[in-house]
């Protein structure tokens, strides 16, 4: 079965500017694969060379280009206002964030969806570094404009995740 690309990605989607967009933290592409089809010049971000490694035969067989970049989120690699969307599912450095901002040229759109402290209460334990406070994301993206946020708690596959959503525009 394909991994479906992430359900805020999708609903926000029709809104990104055409253009190059940038997934930080990208895994396996499912997220950049879906844009590519769409038409976007995608770029993913991950450290895991095996996680690229499935990108690329995804993409292979589904015969579309996409730019794949093995490095460390902690030093983007690449051009400040070169993305018309950036988007970043479940991958966390709060130091990183003005700089994830930089990223996006103007009039381009932020979506980003992490995990909130509260997940430590209903699922396993993961390091609070990673994770985020009641409405801190929405205060680390103040020079965005606000499209969407929420602050949820869903349930994927049985699994219960208690999530932060945000979907801003570049001024």
């Amino acid at each position: 079965m394909e991994a479906r690309p992430h359900e805020l990605l999708v609903r926000f989607a029709p809104i990104i500017p055409k253009g190059t967009v940038i997934d930080i933290a990208s895994g396996s592409g499912k997220d950049i694969l879906f844009l590519a089809e769409e038409g976007y010049s995608v770029y993913g971000l991950d450290k895991s060379g095996e996680a690229l490694k499935i990108a690329r035969e995804a993409a292979t067989a589904r015969g579309q280009t996409i730019h794949l970049v093995k490095g460390d989120a902690s030093a983007l690699p690449f051009k400040k206002e070169s993305a018309s969307a950036v988007f970043v599912f479940y991958f966390l450095l709060k130091d990183m964030m003005g700089e994830i901002v930089d990223l996006v040229e103007k009039d381009g759109i932020l979506i980003y969806e992490t995990f909130l402290k509260r997940q430590n209460r209903i699922d396993r334990w993961r390091n609070p570094d990673y994770l985020l406070e009641d409405g801190e994301l929405l205060a680390c993206f103040g020079a965005l404009d606000l499209l969407f946020y929420e602050e949820t708690i869903t349930s994927v596959r049985g699994k219960r995740k208690a999530i932060a959503q945000y979907v801003g525009r570049k001024r």
